[in-house]
């Protein structure tokens, strides 16, 4: 089997799995949350080379001047094993050291204004806590009109940035796109976007793409599938998708 064919594999027994749930649970909506997380877990442990550990919980760092050195609770978090990179554990929860940590995963059943904006100010503290990666996987819809009314729902969001929900703005600091999601997943609308400079006769943006992707033998790999390839990416890891073309749909700008 080949790295594509595994990635495929995953991804067809993941949405399998989330389907089935969405059925046994339809009245439960909380309980669909639990076992999308539960089941994202389950896949990225059979993905992730062994040295990098999957859990749940928080993550601290002790080594930053902020009063404040603990984030909010997490839903995924993957790390580097090592002697000391669990700090302690609350139950069925962990408090991983920040120095450890590689990306956040944020698991969502459906995105709004008030649950997007909620996550953003998380990362952002994740982001002062020097956690770098962090990425939105939503397994409802979720359609590139209803990602821009979350990011431009207002001018001058809570704790988040105000350059980037300013359009006209002409300047920015690359650092301030740091606490942003490096990408956001919806598995029942097929859609991948990925925060990335976009360009046009006029001008260069920051903004979000979303990709069309599909291998050598012009078959379509899975948004899903380019999810997990993305987060290999971060981890230095071998896996590659063998693509002839990357072509750039419904992206949108930010600056």
């Amino acid at each position: 089997m080949t790295q594509e064919d595994k990635y495929r594999q995953q991804a067809r027994i993941l949405i399998k799995k989330i389907i089935e749930a969405r059925k046994n649970f339809t009245k439960h909506r909380p309980s669909v949350g639990y076992v999308g997380e539960l089941l994202l877990r389950q896949v990225l442990r059979k993905l992730l080379p062994i040295e990098y550990g999957i859990c749940q919980g928080f993550i601290l760092n002790d080594n930053i001047k902020t009063e404040d050195k603990l984030s909010t609770q997490c839903d995924i978090i993957i790390f580097r094993k090592g002697s000391e990179s669990i700090a302690y554990s609350i139950g069925d929860l962990k408090v991983i050291n920040a120095s450890y940590v590689i990306a956040v995963i944020e698991v969502k059943s459906s995105l709004n204004k008030k649950t997007f904006l909620t996550t953003l100010e998380a990362f952002e503290k994740l982001q002062e806590l020097r956690v770098i990666y962090k990425f939105v996987f939503v397994y409802g819809k979720l359609s590139k009109k209803s990602l821009q009314r979350c990011f431009f729902q207002y001018k001058y969001p809570k704790n988040c940035n105000e350059g980037f929900f300013v359009i006209d703005t002409e300047l920015y600091d690359g650092s301030d796109i740091e606490w942003l999601p490096k990408s956001i997943l919806s598995l029942e609308s097929h859609n991948l976007f990925v925060l990335d400079h976009l360009q046009d006769d006029n001008r260069d943006y920051v903004g979000y793409a979303s990709y069309k992707i599909k291998d050598k033998t012009n078959k379509e790999i899975s948004c899903l599938q380019q999810f997990f390839a993305n987060l290999m990416d971060i981890l230095n890891d071998t896996f590659e998708i063998d693509i002839n073309d990357y072509s750039i749909k419904d992206g949108f700008p930010l600056l």
